[in-house]
């Protein structure tokens, strides 16, 4: 027998009903959680927290099973309780829990938490579900809120780190298509057919990846339509539902970007398409000594010092590789150790580095740039040393998307891609940190190690990690440099 149809999977059907049918049928194929979801989950779960310290007269319901955690809630109900936390109820094969039901004196009122700082459809989809249930239970609902982090809260004040948004309307709308939803949800969760449905990068990456991607794209090619550069769900869609997947089977008149055009024929040819006398002229414009610099940036949800807001960034750790005229390449780097402000000891770092002359060269200039930025808007004494370091940037990105294709890119330019395929010997694969996004997360472990040796031990993943970054651009300038001498 199915489980209840949470709403997870009620938010799941809505934006595909495919992974709904993955989650209630082969759950397994979904990979377990990064760090950077782990830590995302722990920030909510002590927000939340916080959340009801602002309700002291809240009881909380703590059951897991879902069938007792309704009867603790009715109970909680039956003995005049007006306030109740994780609030269960369940109607018509669903299972809702609310975060905060409050009593007044024309009924219920429904508040959920989000820690985000905007009202998204989602939010209200969520609560539009709950809604409907809790009227199948009979309990009478008169308002909808969310209550969301404020963006105007600043360190060390966070007296107002919460704010109210009525949304009773917004919801009372979409509650109405709630019934037809829940009939084709419970549908697709009964049946054992796997559902036809479109795919597209769109629909499939955003506003993240889908957990079941892998199972549900296993037909499609390595390097299908959708690993075109740049190109619109929309155009890719209309070839997917045309039967077109690989790229040897695309229309001879389909228009592409010159970009798009170098990898498509890379593709097909089955060889880089490089355009070499462009990259000797971008690297032309490169002054030794030649620093090759990454940061590794936190944005909290609950801002941690000073003048600071919420999910405001900061850089906490920085790898710098140095290459001299004569070849020689030496290694900075900086690690915050402790729970205080990282910018002052790494900015002074930075500085002490970071030649007044010679380029730097970054992977997406955006966030460099970004990060330099804030430092010297934060500590105008440094910034123009630092507007110095931000004139000397030099986007390595760029230089591959422009002028350098290769069929095993598969139309990604992230180091995790390119890195293994120009330079075989470096990989990210052996690494503990996968991604950028847990880099954060587990500094973040590093602070609340419970041991030295546990301290010590996120530390040295941090440093490989932020190390290797800029050592792949090092090795991938070699690479340019080499395949740029070679003749046009």
């Amino acid at each position: 027998m199915p489980s209840y149809l949470t709403t997870a999977k009620y938010l799941n059907g809505i934006h595909c009903l495919k992974r709904l049918w993955y989650e209630e049928k082969h759950p397994e194929k979904a990979p377990p959680f990064s760090l950077f979801q782990q830590r995302l989950f722990e920030q909510r779960k002590a927000l939340k927290t916080l959340v009801y310290s602002g309700f002291p007269e809240g009881v909380y319901i703590d059951a897991e099973e879902p069938d007792v955690a309704v009867w603790q809630t009715e109970t909680a109900i039956s003995r005049g309780e007006s306030c109740i936390f994780n609030a269960a109820f369940h109607s018509n094969g669903a299972f809702v829990q609310s975060d905060i039901l409050q009593k007044n004196e024309k009924g219920w009122h429904i508040i959920e938490f989000r820690a985000s700082k905007k009202i998204k459809k989602e939010y209200l989809l969520n609560l539009a579900l709950q809604k409907h249930i809790l009227d199948a239970s009979d309990v009478p609902i008169s308002a909808t809120q969310l209550l969301l982090l404020n963006e105007a809260c600043v360190y060390p004040d966070l007296s107002n780190l919460f704010v109210f948004e009525d949304v009773t309307d917004k919801v009372n709308v979409l509650e109405q298509e709630v019934p037809d939803a829940l009939r084709t949800f419970n549908t697709i969760r009964h049946s054992d057919v796997e559902p036809s449905v479109l795919i597209g990068k769109n629909l499939c990456n955003r506003p993240y990846r889908c957990p079941f991607k892998t199972p549900c794209w296993a037909f499609m090619p390595k390097n299908s339509v959708f690993t075109i550069p740049k190109i619109k769900d929309p155009e890719a869609t209309l070839l997917a539902e045309s039967g077109i997947f690989r790229l040897s089977d695309l229309p001879t008149d389909f228009p592409l970007t010159p970009a798009q055009s170098n990898y498509v024929d890379s593709v097909l040819e089955n060889r880089p398409v490089i355009n070499r006398a462009a990259i000797r002229r971008a690297l032309a414009n490169l002054q030794y000594p030649i620093h090759f610099l990454d940061f590794e940036a936190d944005r909290p949800v609950v801002p941690r010092f000073n003048g600071f807001k919420v999910y405001e960034e900061f850089p906490f750790q920085f790898s710098c590789h140095i290459l001299q005229s004569d070849g020689v390449v030496t290694h900075h780097e900086y690690l915050h150790p402790d729970t205080t402000d990282p910018r002052p000891p790494l900015l002074h770092s930075l500085l002490a580095h970071i030649s007044d002359q010679g380029s730097i060269v970054v992977y997406n200039l955006s966030t460099e740039r970004r990060i330099l930025r804030g430092l010297a808007e934060s500590f105008p004494e440094y910034a123009s040393a630092l507007r110095s370091i931000i004139k000397r940037l030099w986007d390595q990105l760029t230089v591959l998307r422009k002028h350098y294709e290769h069929p095993d890119f598969c139309g990604s330019k992230s180091l995790k891609t390119v890195l293994p395929v120009l330079v075989p010997s470096l990989s990210y694969k052996t690494l503990d940190i996968q991604e950028g996004g847990d880099a954060p997360a587990v500094w973040n472990l590093m602070l609340s190690a419970s041991s030295e040796t546990e301290k010590q031990e996120w530390d040295r993943r941090l440093r490989t990690y932020c190390k290797l970054d800029t050592l792949a651009m090092v090795e991938i300038h070699k690479v340019l440099q080499e395949k740029s001498t070679y003749p046009a």
